[in-house]
């Protein structure tokens, strides 16, 4: 189990290590009713699918 602390995107729900990627995940889904690819590459979800394949 990991300690490492994740910040969460209130709007689409992706985690990341930042807290400020965090935020501008919210402010692009919260203008853009959508998430934006370069933003999402950097979530936690995306590392561990890339790790998966």
């Amino acid at each position: 189990m990991s300690d490492k602390v994740l910040y969460q995107c209130p709007v689409c729900g992706l985690h990341y290590e930042s807290e400020e990627t965090a935020k501008e995940c919210e402010a692009y889904c919260t203008q853009h009713n959508g998430c934006s690819l370069d933003i999402t590459k950097l979530s936690v979800e995306r590392s561990e699918a890339n790790k998966k394949e």
